[in-house]
C-alpha cells in the first residue's frame, strides 16, 4: 500500500522530530531550515507539544503520582521496621556498630519520611485546590456571559408591556 502518507502521520512524525531537535537546543528557525518548512509551522507544533506535555504531567499527577507516594510511604515504612528489629535484637547477631548504623538509617529514613509527608499530600492538595478554583472562575465566567447576553435577547418592546 504505496501513496501519499497519512497527513495526521506526517504532522506527528514532525512534532516528534521537532521535540528532539528542541531538547538537542535548536532554535525554532533552525529546526525549521532543517526540516523545510516554515517556522511558523515550527511555532504551531512546539505550542502543542507545550499542551501535551502539560498533559501528560496532569495524568501523572493525578493517576501515577498518589500511587507512587504511597508506595514510597510503604517501603519507608518496611525500612523503619526494619532498623527497630536490628537495633532491639537480643540475639547477638548484630555488632553494636551494626545497631548505631540502623539508628542512623533510622534516623534518616524518618526525615525523608517526614519530608515525603509534608510534600506530597500539600502538593496534592494545593493541586486540587487550583483545578477547583479554575472550575469556579470557568463557571462564573460562564455565568456572567449569560447575564450579559440575556438583555439583548428581550425585544424592545418588552418593557413596554
Amino acid at each position: 500500500m504505496g501513496g501519499i502518507p497519512n497527513n495526521r502521520f506526517v504532522i506527528v512524525e514532525r512534532r516528534e522530530k521537532v521535540h528532539i531537535m528542541l531538547s538537542q537546543g535548536l532554535t525554532e528557525k533552525e529546526i525549521a531550515a532543517q526540516l523545510n518548512v516554515d517556522q511558523s509551522t515550527i511555532c504551531r507544533d512546539v505550542k502543542t507539544i507545550k499542551k501535551e506535555s502539560q498533559r501528560t504531567i496532569k495524568e501523572i499527577s493525578k493517576k501515577i503520582l498518589p500511587y507512587e507516594f504511597g508506595k514510597s510511604i510503604l517501603s519507608l515504612n518496611q525500612i523503619i521496621k526494619a532498623c527497630w528489629n536490628i537495633y532491639e535484637d537480643k540475639s547477638n547477631r548484630w555488632t553494636n556498630k551494626d545497631k548505631l548504623n540502623a539508628l542512623k538509617l533510622l534516623k534518616e529514613t524518618e526525615r525523608t519520611r517526614f519530608e515525603l509527608l509534608m510534600q506530597g499530600p500539600v502538593n496534592l492538595s494545593v493541586q486540587q485546590m487550583q483545578e477547583q478554583l479554575k472550575e469556579i472562575v470557568e463557571s462564573n465566567e460562564t455565568t456572567q456571559k449569560s447575564f450579559f447576553v440575556l438583555p439583548a435577547l428581550q425585544r424592545p418592546n418588552d418593557d413596554m408591556r
